[in-house]
């Protein structure tokens, strides 16, 4: 009975690890874009599927990382999924209204509805499936800025955790529609 209990007890605190660790990555990001300058933004709710090709990934950022943190990256990709963010970590930002439109994520029906409603470019940000190393202290993240139908950007992201903070390492992987 104590190995089930300790067993359980591990799994659940691995579990909040992750989250806690996706949710910290999300705010990073948010926060990355906020001071790029980005404001008046839509969150989408959807996690899409992460893409990773490490030899794309050293060729385009010249960092030397230990190959078995990328081969851990490479394997958790596989084992990734699309998901959907919790609107609650909005609210937990704290920004106003100017920064980010609506306390709640939206759907991608939901964002295509605001393109057709207000005919206008808006600024729609999705954020992958934040994919981490075993140790969950290196996780590439890839953001999609969506501005009209079918025209949008993205990158992504290589970030490290330095003393208990994600911190952006590398952006990468660049394009435009």
């Amino acid at each position: 009975m104590k190995i089930y209990c300790l067993l359980f007890l591990t799994i659940s605190t691995l579990s909040f690890s992750q989250n806690n660790s996706e949710s910290d990555v999300f705010k990073k990001i948010i926060d990355e874009q906020i001071g790029k300058g980005t404001l008046g933004m839509y969150v989408q709710c959807e996690k899409y599927k992460t893409y990773f090709d490490p030899a794309r990934f050293k060729e385009e950022t010249g960092l030397e990382v230990p190959e078995n943190i990328l081969k851990e990256i490479e394997t958790n990709v596989v084992k990734s999924s699309n998901g959907i963010w919790n609107s609650e970590l909005i609210k937990e930002l704290n920004y106003g209204s100017s920064t980010i439109k609506s306390e709640k994520c939206l759907t991608k029906k939901e964002a295509e509805e605001i393109f057709i409603k207000t005919k206008k470019r808006q600024k729609v940000i999705s954020i992958s499936e934040p994919i981490f190393d075993n140790n969950y202290e290196n996780c590439i993240v890839s953001v999609i800025y969506s501005t009209f139908t079918h025209s949008a950007s993205g990158y992504s992201y290589f970030l490290k955790k330095v003393y208990g903070s994600w911190t952006v390492i590398a952006v990468y992987e660049i394009w435009m529609t």
